[in-house]
């Protein structure tokens, strides 16, 4: 009996030490989250101009707050949603539209992603907008599927979504840029054309980046340091996955962008240039990143026009430099 006793005694001892080992755990990843998010908090508070502007800026035209006749949304994955918003007019194309937000941030329906979308819409454009998993917690390839995976949806949902034969763009700012390029080069044979505004084309670029916000943002996103992994920083640069079979490309920059150095854009003219591609680059030489939103001058403007244009005629407008 004493001998059961005390085999009881330590199995009760060994099941309390794995509590505590868990509890530990536990507590060290609650620590680390917390830790994290303050970080990300702080780094907030020291971007909040440029947050300010790219959550609450909008296009310098004046247009109606809802110039679609309707806006349906649908699941494309799972927890994963796509607002489609149709025009009033005979549609000209379909421009799927991913958000910017450093990989870490932004959501489909944020006031500056909506000021795009009345600008589309009212130049006749049905505009497919979608959210897709944060980069902090999803690695960068589920991020470039899903974006996949949302052309797919509006291609075989073609009846379902009244769609029709509608070629689909692809457009996306800043980090919804960079996805919509990677993706560009892997669904070529579904996209029309390719929209890029101030998009970190090389991934190196953001280590010359004076931004801690894109810094950050791309250590969360890469789950790794850059410095140690220039192999990683090469898989997921759109400039060294394009290929002579890429669809027309509009990238946009301004030369002042003190997140996404001007020259990323540049490099990737070039190179799709070398290559043969279809490649207009539109340069604002005063502006800073996610410009359209605080802009209202006439080069800005001109800019969006000859974004529309390219939209329409899929890379039959002038070279801006």
């Amino acid at each position: 009996m004493l001998f059961f006793r005390r085999q009881d005694v330590k199995g009760k001892e060994k099941l309390l030490n794995r509590v505590k080992i868990l509890l530990k755990l536990a507590l060290l990843l609650i620590s680390a989250s917390l830790s994290f998010m303050l970080f990300l908090i702080v780094v907030a508070l020291f971007n909040l101009p440029y947050i300010r502007r790219a959550v609450f800026g909008k296009l310098p035209f004046e247009i109606e707050k809802k110039p679609w006749s309707r806006v349906k949304t649908f699941q494309y994955m799972k927890n994963l949603w796509i607002d489609v918003f149709y025009p009033r007019t005979e549609p000209r194309g379909i421009v799927l539209f991913a958000h910017g937000g450093g990989w870490i941030s932004g959501y489909r329906r944020q006031p500056n992603n909506l000021s795009w979308y009345r600008f589309l819409v009212s130049k006749g454009f049905i505009v497919a907008a979608i959210d897709y998993s944060r980069g902090y917690r999803a690695k960068i390839d589920q991020l470039i599927e899903e974006l996949s995976r949302a052309i797919v949806f509006l291609d075989k949902n073609r009846s379902k979504l009244n769609l029709a034969d509608l070629p689909i763009s692809l457009m996306g700012l800043s980090a919804g840029g960079h996805l919509a390029l990677l993706t560009a080069a892997r669904m070529y044979r579904s996209v029309k054309n390719v929209v890029a505004y101030y998009a970190p084309c090389d991934l190196k670029d953001i280590l010359e980046s004076s931004s801690l916000f894109a810094r950050i943002a791309l250590i969360a996103t890469l789950k790794r340091f850059p410095l140690r992994s220039s192999d990683v920083l090469q898989k997921y640069s759109p400039i060294n996955v394009v290929h002579e079979l890429m669809p027309p490309v509009l990238l946009v920059h301004g030369k002042k962008d003190s997140v996404v150095p001007y020259q990323s854009s540049v490099k990737m003219y070039r190179k799709l240039k070398r290559l043969g591609c279809r490649v207009v680059l539109l340069t604002h030489h005063k502006a800073d990143h996610g410009f359209e939103f605080v802009l209202r001058d006439d080069e800005t403007r001109r800019i969006l026009e000859k974004t529309v244009e390219f939209l329409s005629e899929g890379g039959q407008v002038e070279r801006i430099l």
